[in-house]
C-alpha cells in the first residue's frame, strides 16, 4: 500500500503544525525540522521549507521513507540535513514517534548562552531541567550521537511524555510518542523560557 492511501498518514497534521510554528515564532525561516513514524514509514519535512517555502508546506512536499530510511516518495535531493538526528533519535528510542526540531524565539536565547532551562511552572516540571547539548556542527553524525546520548538517561521518561533538549548555539529538539505531542511540548517548553525570561525583569520582592 502506498503512504498517499494510509489511513492514519500523518502529513496533513505535519504541514499543520509547521504552519503554526512558524506563526508562532516556533521556529524561523533559518531552519527546523519535522519528522513522524507511522508503522514502517518515517515522514520528514524537506530540506528549505523555512526559508523559500516560509513553512506554508503541502502534504505531498514531505519526504516519505521506509524502515531502512530510503526514499519511498518524494524528492530525495531535498532530505533534510538534520536527518541524521532525527533517524538516530528514532532508532534509539522505541517510545519515540515524532521529533522536532526548532528555533523558537525564546528558547534561542537559552542555546546562545549555553544555558540549561529549567522547569517554571506546573505543566513543564515532568520535562525536567532542559539539559545543554555541547556546540556540534549542524547536520553531523556528531551532533545525532550527542543528543542520543544526552536522552539516554532518561528513556523510561519517554514511555509518558515528550522531552527536549537544547543544542548550544543552534536551537532546541524534541521528541515524543507522537507529533502532536511534540508539538506541545515544544510550545510549553518555549512559554517556559518565556516566562522565565521575563521574570527576571520583575523588581525584587
Amino acid at each position: 500500500m502506498s503512504p498517499l492511501n494510509l489511513p492514519d498518514d500523518p502529513r496533513p497534521l505535519m504541514v499543520e503544525l509547521a504552519r503554526l510554528m512558524y506563526a508562532r515564532h516556533l521556529t524561523n525561516s533559518a531552519g527546523g525540522n519535522l519528522s513522524c513514524r507511522v508503522g514502517a514509514h518515517t515522514f520528514i519535512t524537506p530540506r528549505y521549507a523555512g526559508s523559500k517555502q516560509r513553512w506554508n508546506l503541502q502534504p505531498a512536499q514531505l519526504i516519505v521513507l521506509d524502515a531502512q530510511e530510503r526514499v519511498l516518495e518524494g524528492d530525495a535531493a531535498l532530505l533534510s540535513r538534520e536527518s541524521k538526528m532525527h533517524f538516530a533519535c528514532l532508532r534509539a528510542f522505541p517510545a519515540v514517534n515524532g521529533v522536532i526540531h526548532a528555533h523558537p524565539r525564546h528558547l534561542s536565547v537559552f542555546a546562545n548562552a549555553s544555558r540549561p532551562l529549567p522547569p517554571t511552572v506546573e505543566y513543564t516540571h515532568k520535562f525536567g531541567v532542559l539539559d545543554v547539548v555541547r556546540p556540534l556542527p549542524s547536520h553531523s553524525a556528531e551532533l545525532a550521537e550527542a543528543v542520543v546520548a544526552a536522552l539516554r538517561p532518561r528513556a523510561a521518561t519517554l514511555q509518558n511524555n515528550g522531552l527536549g533538549l537544547i543544542l548550544a548555539q543552534h536551537g532546541v529538539v524534541v521528541v515524543a510518542r507522537d507529533m502532536a505531542e511534540a508539538y506541545d511540548v515544544l510550545d510549553r517548553l518555549e512559554d517556559s523560557a518565556h516566562t522565565l525570561l521575563h521574570s527576571a525583569a520583575l523588581p525584587a520582592g
